[in-house]
């Protein structure tokens, strides 16, 4: 669920891989993750298949229906169109990449979109509480540290995240 809404530079991860699904599961992309909104999307032909007198699609979310949400997802759609954001996640991805890599002691960066992880060995841990204490909040997986800057990151807060992770 944290590959939608334009994190690995589409809209959705399916895209990057000219896929199209049978279903499409989205969350937390909906509303900015400001609010509790899923939706599960289908093929009209899917969705046919099911309706009609003693038929029924059985699925549901815990998070489907909320006024309040949908309210949200609305404002957090029109937003995400208004300002282009998408336009903007390759170019803030390769800037990390590209500062990333110049990091000696880095391993292995990778990327996708505004999604990065780099190896730092076996003390993951420590360096996730040095970056704590540079105001950085972050958690490893094993000995990589993944990188996951909301969409509206700016170019000064990607700088200030470069500098604190070269310390």
């Amino acid at each position: 669920m944290m590959t939608g809404f334009g994190r690995t530079g589409k809209m959705f991860a399916c895209q990057n891989e000219k896929v199209i699904p049978d279903f499409l599961c989205l969350a937390k992309g909906l509303t900015g993750g400001t609010m509790p909104l899923a939706a599960t999307l289908t093929k009209r032909e899917i969705y046919e298949g099911f309706k009609g007198p003693e038929r029924t699609f059985f699925y549901g979310h815990s998070y489907t229906g909320n006024a309040l949400g949908c309210a949200v997802a609305l404002a957090n759609l029109s937003l995400f169109e208004s300002e282009n954001t998408l336009a903007g996640i390759e170019e803030k991805g390769a800037y990390l990449e590209r500062e990333l890599t110049k990091i000696p002691w880095i391993q292995e960066v990778r990327r996708v979109g505004l999604i990065l992880g780099f190896d730092v060995g076996e003390c993951a841990n420590e360096f996730c509480l040095k970056l704590r204490e540079r105001g950085v909040l972050t958690r490893p997986i094993l000995n990589t540290i993944v990188i996951m800057p909301p969409l509206s990151v700016t170019m000064d807060e990607l700088k200030f995240l470069v500098k604190a992770i070269k310390l």
